[in-house]
């Protein structure tokens, strides 16, 4: 199996919050990422039907429609989407929403971004495999 490398995986980071775009668009780039950012859920969504995208990092309070939201309906368009939750006013009811919803990991802000990197590691690997295990099993017997 190909191992992913960090060029490979592509990371959409939403954000009504300029700066919080800004420093993980920087940082995650400076790591080797393709990032792209969107201000509001709704861009985001229109992102993601124009664009693929392995994983996404959003906010969980936004202004016309929470993270919350916004990851049922990614999880909708692509349930195999792998997303982050981040935000700065966390309860256990939101954890758990979020969770239960779907999201492979949540931060809490100020961010670390040595957290999320060790978790876009494990969200690379995890792509790898489900592209070779997509790939093994969408051959044809001839191109086996």
């Amino acid at each position: 199996m190909k191992k992913t490398t960090n060029s490979e995986l592509s990371i959409l980071v939403v954000d009504d919050e300029e700066s919080i775009r800004m420093v993980l668009h920087q940082s995650l780039e400076k790591e080797g990422y393709h990032v792209s950012t969107a201000k509001s859920a709704e861009e985001a969504l229109k992102t993601l039907q124009r664009s693929f995208f392995n994983v996404v990092i959003t906010d969980i309070m936004m202004a016309e429609m929470s993270g919350v939201e916004l990851l049922i309906k990614i999880k909708e368009m692509n349930s195999l989407m792998q997303i982050f939750i981040m935000t700065s006013h966390s309860t256990l009811p939101h954890v758990i929403q979020c969770m239960q919803g779907g999201a492979y990991d949540f931060f809490e802000k100020p961010l670390k971004i040595e957290d999320i990197l060790i978790s876009l590691g494990e969200a690379a690997r995890r792509a790898a495999r489900w592209s070779y295990l997509y790939n093994r099993h969408s051959l044809s017997p001839q191109e086996k």
